[in-house]
């Protein structure tokens, strides 16, 4: 019986995800800003601004929404795994006390049997936790659908022509950075975007540029 342990120490491991905040990562600034069609042309003013993009999406009421429905999700697996894990170590352990009763032959079977049913359950569990991940990239991409337009307009009503990521910027006075005024534009536009249909992730970006 001294190879199921380490059966049962692996599925315990494998549970043991990053956090869901981890996985917030947005895509590339040429990726988010391209447009179709004609571009309107920037009023005089602010030709720069910049711009906290993982801000734009977890301060969001979309963003806000996403991390807490992922988080629940996780907190019923997280739950779920740790019921599979109990229920396994009780049928190794029952396994042991069988095992004087029990031909070598018989105890081998039933050994194996074991193993095989726990790299099952592994299997399924981490792909519960993939769809999860995959879960957010299509929320994410929706957003980033989503705020195109809002942003768009936000550019032109400031007449800026050029968006930087701030993370990107080596310094910049705090008056050209307007997260704070996008945040409150994109939650007044499109809400926590609850009836927007998430984004197939396999499906050809729309925001990329033409």
């Amino acid at each position: 019986m001294t190879t199921n342990a380490p059966s049962t120490s692996r599925f315990r491991r494998a549970f043991k995800g990053a956090s869901v905040a981890a996985l917030l990562i947005l895509l590339a600034p040429q990726q988010l800003w391209a447009q179709d069609g004609a571009t309107a042309v920037p009023a005089p003013g602010l030709p720069v601004a910049t711009l906290d993009r993982d801000a734009l999406f977890l301060r969001s009421k979309f963003g806000v929404r996403v991390q807490q429905a992922l988080e629940e999700d996780r907190s019923t697996l997280e739950a779920e795994n740790r019921r599979i894990e109990a229920e396994l170590i009780a049928e190794e352990q029952a396994l042991t006390v069988e095992r004087p009763d029990l031909s070598p032959a018989e105890f081998a079977k039933k050994a194996d049997a074991f193993d095989v049913k726990v790299q099952r359950i592994r299997q399924e569990q981490d792909q519960k936790g993939l769809d999860l991940q995959r879960q957010l990239e299509r929320e994410r991409q929706t957003f980033l659908v989503a705020i195109i337009p809002v942003l768009n307009d936000l550019l032109a009503q400031q007449g800026t022509a050029v968006l930087l990521d701030r993370n990107a910027v080596i310094f910049a006075v705090q008056s050209v950075d307007i997260t704070e005024h996008a945040i409150a534009l994109i939650d007044d536009r499109i809400g926590d975007g609850a009836s927007h249909e998430p984004a197939d992730p396999a499906a050809p970006d729309p925001t990329a540029a033409q």
